[in-house]
């Protein structure tokens, strides 16, 4: 069985090293973001790189790996210049609920709830809460284990919303293993 490695520790030459191998799948990077789709679905068969093709756009992406462009400087998309701009400005939220299984509904939705309280702790960073109103800023400080399911339905709406606001640019969300609930149910 193939071992995936995240990009965002990929060393080609450690890859060389023990006969590994990366293919490079950035091309979809430049075909999705000339798309210009507000939302896409990857419907590919299990095992086919759905997650590895996420963890790719978010590495391209997201303001974590701002400054690290070297990462993609031997890959598809750094032969286009304009992408070079886009490396590591744009905030990511990702989503996965592989983890999310339990054996009944309220199981669940509190491992939907642990999970948005994960999300919302990753951007409190570039959060400043005190430009908030008073409304935003309680719907904010709501999100916790105890908050009611009202709460959590609309958390990630207003979280995409102050970081838009905070950060002028719309955020990329992805969600990655939306069915596994589902499957487990």
């Amino acid at each position: 069985m193939p071992r995936t490695i995240p990009i965002g520790e990929q060393n080609f030459e450690t890859l060389r090293n023990k006969n590994l191998f990366y293919i490079d799948k950035t091309r979809f990077i430049k075909e999705w973001w000339e798309s210009e789709d507000r939302v896409t679905l990857l419907t590919w068969p299990r095992r086919f790189g759905k997650t590895l093709m996420l963890d790719t756009v978010r590495s391209f992406f997201s303001l974590e790996f701002s400054n690290k462009n070297y990462l993609f400087e031997n890959l598809e998309i750094w032969k286009n210049e304009r992408f070079h701009n886009l490396q590591g400005s744009i905030p990511v939220i990702f989503i996965s609920f592989a983890n999310i299984k339990g054996n009944n509904y309220l199981d669940i939705l509190e491992k939907i709830k642990e999970t948005i309280i994960i999300i919302y702790n990753e951007f409190r960073s570039i959060i400043d809460i005190s430009i908030l109103s008073d409304t935003e800023s309680e719907q904010f400080s709501s999100v916790r284990q105890s908050m009611s399911t009202v709460t959590a339905q609309s958390a990630l709406l207003h979280l995409s919303k102050y970081i838009a606001q905070q950060k002028h640019t719309k955020p990329i969300i992805l969600l990655d293993e939306y069915d596994t609930p589902l499957h487990e149910a």
